[in-house]
């Protein structure tokens, strides 16, 4: 099973809980990794089990799959029971606001007016190939710029950004960081030159979850909180942690405590702050604001967002659209390893990146500059 992918993994775990005779069945959020088409079959089986008479407990933070599939909605924060609401006389903003505590404005920050973008080259990919995941891999990211990649789960999206910072797979192809080639071999030399990687799977590849959130943040950096004898040095450890824990609104007791007991938005940032202990200039985020809560996924969105105007580039994978549209400039969408299309501005909608995602490749229908 390990050599499985998330989608595949989430699959088998579903299967083995349906073979299970009970007479209540708790879901935790398990369309996080799922496929549309997969999801809608995890639907139509829990309709038919509660059919049977079996009680479904369904844990989401996706507002569209609690609305479309069950009866009643409580909302829990912070451990503490908030309400009980039935979907038929409540809305998601009510349900939202009641998760957080206060009306969220907008799940998205404001974009870049086209006077406020920057023209410069910043990161400048070409003919990238690996012989089993993705060919003619070619695009720019613009100074300042969040580029989504989009299409559909097994399409090759990961193994594109991971071949880019040499994480698997024998690449070829010219990998350009300002202007001048970069020689990369190994995820070190991606670090050392100022492109870092998220995971997807932040608790398996993303983090140490039994160690301290300070130990998790400094795990790319240990060079900059050595002593010159090779020792870490707590201290700075631990306030360097705190200061970026700050700027990413890092709710904990204390940086010291192990990363296992965060809420996974916070997990998540905890991730993120690991990615900005190396000062990046470049930071690819695979499905950034997976399994977390409305509110943590606002705050991450503000936090890329704040990064991109403070001139990083960066470049989201996500398989949800609303996400890709509300959060970047411009979306390449990626199809049996190939890049099919760009949309951006008013091109940019759900209908126009499934269409390029899932029908026969056609050639990429604008330039990637």
């Amino acid at each position: 099973v390990r050599n499985l992918s998330i989608s595949q993994q989430q699959m088998v775990e579903i299967a083995k809980a349906l073979t299970l005779d009970c007479r209540i069945l708790i879901f935790d959020e398990p369309t996080a990794a799922l496929t549309e088409r997969e999801a809608q079959k995890l639907f139509e089986i829990i309709h038919q089990l509660a059919g049977e008479g079996i009680g479904i407990i369904y844990i989401s933070h996706r507002m569209a799959e609690i609305f479309d599939n069950c009866d009643r909605v409580t909302v829990l924060r912070d451990g503490r029971y908030i309400t009980t609401l039935d979907i038929a006389g409540t809305t998601p903003e009510q349900v939202v606001a009641s998760m957080v505590g206060r009306v969220i404005d907008s799940l998205y920050p404001e974009k870049l007016r086209d006077d406020e973008r920057s023209e410069d080259i910043l990161l400048e990919i070409v003919g990238l190939c690996e012989a089993t995941a993705f060919r003619d891999i070619s695009f720019q990211l613009r100074k300042g710029e969040i580029l989504g990649i989009g299409g559909l789960i097994g399409a090759g999206r990961s193994e594109i950004v991971k071949g880019i910072c040499r994480l698997e797979g024998e690449v070829t192809g010219d990998v350009s960081l300002r202007g001048e080639r970069l020689s990369l071999t190994h995820y070190g030399d991606s670090i050392a030159a100022g492109i870092v990687y998220l995971s997807e799977d932040r608790k398996g590849d993303g983090l140490f979850l039994d160690m301290s959130i300070a130990a998790n943040i400094s795990a790319l950096a240990v060079d900059r909180i050595a002593t010159r004898f090779g020792l870490i040095n707590e201290r700075r450890e631990k306030h360097r942690a705190e200061t970026i824990g700050k700027q990413l609104s890092l709710k904990c007791g204390h940086v010291g405590q192990p990363v296992s007991t965060l809420s996974g938005g916070n997990q998540q940032k905890v991730a993120i702050a690991k990615m900005l202990s190396v000062d990046p200039k470049v930071i690819f985020l695979d499905e950034p604001t997976r399994g977390v809560d409305v509110g943590a996924k606002a705050e991450i969105h503000r936090i890329l967002r704040k990064l991109a105007r403070d001139g990083v580039g960066i470049v989201v994978i996500s398989s949800e659209l609303p996400e890709l549209i509300g959060i970047c400039d411009r979306v390449l969408i990626v199809r049996e390893g190939r890049i099919t299309g760009e949309v951006a501005g008013a091109e940019m909608t759900e209908e126009n990146i499934m269409v390029l995602a899932s029908l026969a490749d056609k050639g990429r229908q604008r330039s990637a500059a």
